[in-house]
């Protein structure tokens, strides 16, 4: 009896280092592409808090007002440098919040010799221009009436901040038979929203 003749199995060959080495040069070489576009084109330094829009005149930010609050329930001062006041207010009056105590909430009150159009604009542009992004924009009878504009924003501390501003209307005081005063209070509440 003859016996079968068993198929003949592939041999192994081996794989050439060549080959198996392209692999790791292709990853190599698009890391260092990638790298190289970063360092060119990226890498820069965190952004810093904007300038205030100058077509307004001199401005400040809250940093002053908070610099007496407890660190510990004050914004952090990212938030606060982008919140700008026209050097046409002054007189700051704290309003007393009813916040919940786990959430810093605060509120002031300043007087403007501005116009109610002029600080409308103003706000327009410079919370848009310091990143705050509006929700709610219009008529309010919230703190004495007027027109709010509802802004939130995230803070470096991890936290959501939403800002209220409200500019009443302009009233106008005779100053004896000369150019009557104006004044336009403008209130701003500052909250801490929620993380993420």
């Amino acid at each position: 009896m003859v016996e079968p003749a068993l198929p003949k199995l592939p041999t192994f060959q081996p794989t050439s280092l060549r080959l198996a080495a392209i692999v790791p040069i292709i990853a190599v070489g698009t890391l260092g592409f990638f790298l190289g576009v970063e360092i060119i084109f990226g890498g820069a330094a965190p952004a810093q808090p904007k300038a205030p829009l100058s077509a307004f005149g001199p401005t400040r930010t809250l940093e002053m007002t908070y610099a007496s609050i407890d660190p510990i329930n004050a914004p952090p001062k990212d938030i606060q440098r982008s919140i700008f006041l026209p050097a046409s207010c002054a007189g700051s009056k704290v309003i007393p919040t009813s916040g919940d105590p786990t959430r810093p909430s605060l509120a002031n009150e300043f007087s403007c010799s501005s116009s109610t159009g002029f600080l409308q604009a103003f706000y327009l542009a410079q919370l848009r221009h310091s990143g705050w992004k509006f929700f709610s924009q219009g008529a309010t009878t919230h703190d004495g009436g007027g027109t709010a504009y509802l802004a939130q924003k995230a803070g470096s501390d991890g936290f959501y901040w939403q800002l209220g501003v409200v500019i009443g209307r302009t009233t106008y005081t005779s100053t004896g038979g000369g150019v009557p005063n104006q004044s336009t209070r403008v209130t701003i509440r500052l909250f801490q929203s929620s993380s993420n």
